[in-house]
């Protein structure tokens, strides 16, 4: 005759989650030895363990993706004062809808573009920071370093290996985009990678100093600037950014009173 179940379904799941599949109906058969005062404890003693082992251990699992992600330094959204200035008032409510939405099936793709000290790539890491505590694998670096590691990479032919490190992320956070220009093999290498994560569906969010229209100054000829910039934007937030430095604003929000 089959025992009737005894531990909770939510214990179960618990348990199926920390890979011990086979627990749920050991421990269901063992109950029914004991009384009933004697399982109703075990079962609240079990889930409380349970519930904290899911718990160190996506603690853990995120403490990893944010370490991976080499941010340089922590930024979060709640640190970002959007009161600052009419553009980051104005783009408020669309980044915050941004933020929202990442989940682990859904990475967050944006490109912000504007002058430098605007706050760019605070939100930009804020993005990353997110996505890293959704359980995505994120890495964070500037157009350049990756450029120059690829260029590198295709020197010592570990081209494939170094194009997959920044395929394969479910987020990429590329900062800086504009500061350099890129010869015509540096802008293929480039578009490689764009042109990859475009299709495999995967987040990438850009900081720039430039439009659109001048991103022929970037890249080696009109042709792979329109590519990349189609690539880009094509399922991402774009944030135009202007006005106050915002690095100015946190300056004066440091600086001591008299």
């Amino acid at each position: 005759m089959e025992k009737s179940e005894i531990i909770p379904s939510s214990l179960s799941e618990s348990l199926k989650k920390l890979r011990l599949k086979n627990w749920s109906g050991w421990i269901n058969e063992d109950l029914h030895t004991i009384f009933p005062e004697q399982q109703a404890l075990f079962i609240q003693k079990l889930t409380s363990w349970t519930e904290r082992e899911l718990a160190e251990r996506k603690t853990s699992k995120i403490n990893t993706k944010i370490k991976s992600a080499k941010f340089r330094q922590i930024q979060t959204v709640e640190a970002f004062d959007f009161s600052h200035s009419k553009t980051t008032q104005g783009i408020q409510k669309s980044y915050l809808s941004l933020y929202n939405s990442i989940t682990y099936d859904s990475p967050p793709s944006a490109v912000f573009s504007g002058n430098p000290g605007l706050g760019k790539t605070h939100l930009a890491r804020a993005l990353g920071y997110r996505a890293c505590q959704q359980g995505m694998s994120t890495l964070f670096i500037t157009a350049s370093d990756m450029v120059n590691q690829l260029l590198n990479a295709h020197k010592t032919l570990r081209l494939d290996q170094e194009l997959n490190r920044y395929r394969k992320p479910q987020v990429l956070i590329l900062d800086e985009l504009g500061y350099v220009s890129l010869d015509n093999q540096s802008s293929n290498l480039f578009f490689q990678v764009i042109s990859s994560r475009h299709d495999q569906g995967l987040g990438t969010v850009t900081t720039t100093n430039l439009p659109f229209g001048k991103f022929n100054q970037i890249f080696a000829n009109d042709a792979i600037a329109h590519a990349i910039v189609d690539r880009l934007v094509n399922e991402a937030e774009v944030f135009f950014m202007e006005g106050v430095s915002y690095r100015e604003h946190q300056r004066k929000i440091r600086k001591p009173a008299p």
